[in-house]
């Protein structure tokens, strides 16, 4: 058996990784924290190197981010090849999104003004498409950039829909649906065993996507042809094959009420709520709260497997996503207590 050889540096890698991670005091202590500055110093001992030196909202982004990015390169420079792609889609899923986005702004002749997370980092596809005045100006370049890399069976689909959809607010429904293609094609080619440890540890993430994608999707009425044309083939995604899903969102008008019907199919979140907002509010939460449960209950067993390497990168993401809104939300001087209170650190 050559599992403990091969995940040994790994497993090394991602105990380091979770005991690098911020109590949750220390959270919420950023969270209350007056400005952008007197949060940056509460957050200095964590393992994103010059945050607590920054001075600029970017700068911290880029301590932050660039430090995610890096810890994940890292690794994957460890990580057998058989995980190799399930390691990667965390740093992917980020890139995904963001040049999703920049296509998109480029097709419908808007300029991209969002901090993008992998922007500020150079070994990500985004940051070098950032950089080049020539692809900004067109999706078609963009996706030429894209074409002998991972990114372009994602990419490709999302600009055919757009073209079809001359818009159709593309990037709210379908970088959502694309981030649950993403994950089910990096769990290909693993044994069943590995394959299903993957899943229980990342339904609640795929989950919410996949709710996400088609709620919205159907609050802007996307014909359901749209779906099979970004996801590509028929799979079965934590258990709930796409055509099923499908069928409910075909016979489902209203968002709400496919939401409820979903509920059956999609076990691993909480869909619960009177409006759109309400319900992928209370969705994410609780894919939030479960992913983190199960990465902790993955890194307490065995540890030789994707899983349990994989568990610390969503511990470490779930960090980096909270540390991020604590950090803008300083620059944009929302209330503390508001912070508090969406972050869910009100009990502590």
């Amino acid at each position: 058996m050559r599992d403990p050889v091969e995940y040994a540096q790994a497993a090394v890698v991602a105990r380091a990784i979770k005991s690098r991670l911020l109590r949750a005091d220390v959270l919420r202590e950023a969270a209350l924290a007056k400005d952008l500055g007197e949060a940056l110093i509460t957050l200095r001992e964590s393992m994103y190197p010059g945050v607590g030196e920054a001075k600029t909202l970017t700068q911290a982004l880029t301590s932050i981010w660039g430090g995610y990015f890096k810890t994940i390169r890292h690794m994957a420079k460890v990580t057998p090849g058989e995980a190799l792609n399930i390691v990667l889609a965390l740093e992917r899923e980020e890139d995904l999104r963001d040049i999703t986005t920049i296509a998109y702004r480029s097709a419908v002749g808007k300029p991209v003004e969002e901090k993008l997370p992998s922007a500020f980092y150079e070994g990500t596809l985004t940051y070098n498409i950032l950089r080049d005045p020539e692809l900004l100006a067109s999706p078609q370049k963009i996706l030429e950039f894209t074409e002998d890399t991972w990114a372009y069976k994602y990419v490709e689909p999302a600009l055919r829909v757009t073209r079809e959809l001359k818009g159709g607010a593309t990037p709210l429904w379908a970088i959502p649906l694309l981030i649950a293609r993403l994950y089910n094609d990096s769990m290909e080619g693993l044994s069943s065993e590995k394959r299903s440890g993957l899943e229980r540890l990342l339904c609640p993430h795929i989950e919410y996507r996949l709710l996400s994608a088609l709620v919205m999707a159907r609050h802007l009425d996307i014909p359901s042809r749209f779906i099979d044309m970004v996801m590509g083939r028929k799979v079965t995604l934590c258990g709930a094959p796409l055509e099923e899903l499908k069928g409910l969102y075909e016979r489902e008008a209203d968002p709400v009420s496919l939401a409820g019907e979903l509920r059956g199919l999609l076990r691993d979140i909480r869909v619960e709520g009177k409006s759109v907002y309400e319900i992928l509010f209370n969705s994410m939460r609780s894919s939030r709260y479960n992913l983190k449960s199960r990465a902790i209950s993955s890194m307490s067993g065995y540890p030789f497997n994707p899983a349990f390497i994989t568990a610390s990168l969503v511990l470490l993401k779930l960090e980096v996503e909270m540390i991020t809104f604590i950090v803008a939300s300083k620059e944009y001087r929302v209330k503390p207590a508001e912070v508090v209170e969406k972050l869910g650190l009100e009990t502590l």
